[in-house]
């Protein structure tokens, strides 16, 4: 079994049998980031130089290509091949191509600059997908010639699609917005997982609590339903000023200043207050930048949260809150917490669940044995291949 994931917008696949991990092409990316190398290398003149610096127009302010906004939005598996979504900029594109990295051939099913695409799934060459702009995805499903009819609309967003196993439904995360006096959207509810009947065109609510988000909902062969619970708009930084805080305020405030003029003098002036190389003072900024991250509503520290969890006991500590837990529901309607921590996950054939912490890639067969599979950054869109 290959088990197929996206990790900082790159794909890779993992072989369960030869413990083998590839990274897999995405020929429409790589050649967005040649061309704006390609137009960068022209400007170079202007971005660089004594003048350059005057002008406020160096080097250190463009945008490396390989952190320019890519997003890839979901992928899945039809037949011997891959489908995966990307969003560039505007314009929302859907893709496939096979597994053989040195294959550089990719088909287009659709590409629109009016919606963007997010995560789906593929059932008997069918697409389960959220389509639309960015804040108003609905579900539609899209065959692989890219003709589609959509399903839901309203003032809601829909995501993370999912075909029922054994009915011709759809399971999916929706929420709906509030808005203020002038029409702006002013807050999200609560998300909810809500199934859509194709045959009957009905659509119901499954299950949802002021409290807690559902999201990412998957059945198994039994009827069983999966989905991630996590505390409603996600875990946030703990508000309010401690002691440590008053008493570390002076230092504090020192340094922020020192800081401001060490960026200013290195951007303006070319050289850091440091010394040095005037470009390792973006890298560590830009590093500390990436200490936080914004998962579904969370607020991650990914080195203080995997302390935490290593602290709890988990040998396999990810980065992921706690809170954030994948729940089993059964047919009858009740729940089983399955595992905390959860970034995102997949079913198999046999009924076994492959998921990701934020750092590692672990299964968990029907007696509840965990498995290490492979270490993986920030594993999302997990899918599964034969």
């Amino acid at each position: 079994m290959k088990i197929v994931y996206s990790s900082e917008n790159k794909i890779f696949s993992f072989d369960e049998s030869e413990k083998s991990l590839t990274e897999i092409p995405c020929e429409k990316i790589n050649k967005y980031r040649e061309t704006l190398r390609s137009i960068q290398q022209k400007k170079e003149w202007k971005t660089t130089g004594t003048g350059a610096r005057f002008m406020g127009s160096h080097t250190a302010d463009m945008i490396d290509p390989e952190e320019h906004p890519v997003r890839i939005t979901g992928l899945s598996v039809c037949g011997d091949e891959l489908v995966y979504g990307v969003n560039l900029e505007e314009v929302g594109s859907v893709y496939h191509r096979s597994f053989d990295p040195s294959d550089t051939a990719e088909g287009l099913v659709r590409a629109s600059n009016e919606f963007l695409f997010g995560s789906f799934d593929i059932k008997d060459d069918k697409l389960a997908v959220c389509m639309g702009p960015s804040m108003f995805q609905h579900i539609a499903v899209m065959d692989m010639k890219g003709r589609y009819d959509e399903y839901t609309d309203g003032d809601t967003i829909e995501e993370n699609p999912s075909w029922a196993a054994n009915r011709n439904g759809i399971y999916f995360s929706t929420a709906g917005y509030a808005r203020n006096q002038s029409g702006a959207v002013a807050a999200t509810s609560p998300r909810s997982i809500s199934y859509f009947d194709i045959d009957r065109k009905t659509m119901s609510e499954i299950v949802s609590d002021e409290k807690y988000d559902f999201l990412h909902p998957h059945e198994d062969k039994r009827g069983n339903l999966y989905y991630i619970k996590q505390p409603y708009g996600g875990e946030k930084p703990q508000d309010g000023i401690t002691f440590k805080d008053i008493i570390m305020f002076p230092y504090r405030l020192i340094k922020g200043l020192f800081g401001f003029l060490n960026f200013f003098t290195t951007i303006y002036g070319g050289e850091s207050l440091k010394g040095g190389d005037p470009k390792a003072g973006f890298t560590r900024l830009r590093e500390k930048s990436q200490k936080e991250l914004i998962i579904e509503g969370n607020v991650i520290n990914a080195e203080k949260l995997s302390k935490i969890n290593e602290a709890q006991g988990d040998k396999l500590s990810g980065i992921m809150p706690l809170s954030r837990v994948l729940v089993r529901r059964s047919p009858d309607g009740s729940e089983e917490a399955v595992k905390k921590g959860v970034l995102d996950y997949n079913i198999d054939e046999n009924g076994d669940i492959i998921f990701s912490n934020g750092r590692h890639i672990i299964k968990i067969d029907a007696d509840g044995n965990e498995t290490h599979i492979t270490k993986a950054y920030l594993a999302i869109n997990i899918t599964l291949a034969d």
